[in-house]
């Protein structure tokens, strides 16, 4: 089991080497076609990324979704191309923007262009879990590079960001030092040349519920699907048993649990993944600590960065 954050490293916007052509361009002409598709073509002013022609010819995919298209306006362009096809705008998952929307990707992009062979590194700060986090300003950032242990600091401004100085290419352990009590955790970015990073430094939870099943003779119970809730049933995740019969959630917050297994016999549960306030718990067949009535369950305080490994069961003899 494993119910941390997803990861705080994301692209700071480029996403170049997503696309054939950024660039900067002006829209010269539109042609309506089949299906609410447009033909566009494109005059590039500021290349970043291909060789596109002049003008560029453009076809739409979902255009009825994409922002307006009006002949004359200036768009941050992100244009894929496939061998033998047109080039393509589409909307799903494309990043193109007009030109007022895009000034923070157009910098990036102008900076990355003037540092030759090193990269950016930029993020965040923050006190709390990293999307719902307060900014954590004054906090000296340090950039550990593992290949010839060099150190480089940064110093986060009121809105808890940080931002290096081009750093050269390679694999890098970042550090916060100590904020009063709140110390951050440590993360690692592996940087590129002319690539650009963003990385949100928090602490995630720490805490831990583990143990162990058997069968009555004492040996393990494997692959036995196991759910964790907290107390009123809102949050919860499921996993397996292991070969040896152990289960492990990690990352967990501090609260109250409750602990249960699904016998085997028993019909198998329609979910064995994570949940959430908006899923729908399965029920477990067993209690801990050997219980069958949830409301006669024992609940479990966990406490912050609490590592607790003593969730044993033993399965009744079927």
């Amino acid at each position: 089991m494993h119910t941390g954050l997803i990861s705080d490293l994301k692209d700071c916007g480029t996403r170049a080497d997503w696309y054939s052509y950024v660039f900067v361009g002006s829209i010269a002409s539109i042609t309506s076609v089949a299906n609410d598709e447009k033909e566009i073509e494109i005059v590039p002013e500021e290349v970043f990324a291909g060789k596109p022609a002049n003008p560029t010819r453009v076809s739409t995919s979902q255009a009825l979704c994409l922002p307006p298209l009006v002949v004359g306006d200036r768009w941050l362009f992100f244009l894929r191309q496939e061998k033998g096809k047109p080039i393509i705008l589409d909307y799903y998952g494309n990043d193109s923007s007009p030109i007022a929307d895009a000034q923070k990707g157009i910098e990036t992009f102008r900076r990355l262009e003037g540092i030759a062979d090193r990269g950016l590194l930029r993020g965040a700060v923050l006190r709390g879990r990293s999307f719902e986090g307060k900014p954590v300003p004054d906090a000296q950032v340090v950039a550990h590079r593992a290949a010839d242990g060099s150190q480089f600091t940064s110093t986060t401004d009121s809105e808890g960001r940080y931002e290096f100085q081009p750093l050269l290419p390679g694999k890098y352990e970042l550090t916060v030092d100590p904020i009063g009590s709140f110390q951050p955790d440590s993360s690692h970015v592996d940087l590129e040349s002319g690539a650009c990073w963003d990385l949100t430094l928090t602490r995630s939870p720490h805490a831990e519920l583990a143990g162990h099943l058997q069968r009555p003779d004492g040996s393990p119970a494997s692959q036995v699907n196991v759910l964790i809730t907290n107390e009123d049933g809102s949050i919860w995740n499921t996993g397996k048993t292991d070969e040896k019969g152990h289960f492990r959630s990690d990352s967990m917050q501090p609260g109250k649990y409750v602990i249960g297994i699904n016998l085997p016999g028993t019909p198998a549960w329609k979910s064995t993944g994570g949940g959430g306030p908006t899923g729908s718990a399965p029920s477990a067949s067993y209690y801990y600590p050997g219980v069958r009535d949830r409301s006669a369950a024992q609940i479990i305080t966990l406490r912050t960065d609490e590592k607790r490994d003593d969730i044993d069961f033993v399965i009744p003899a079927q």
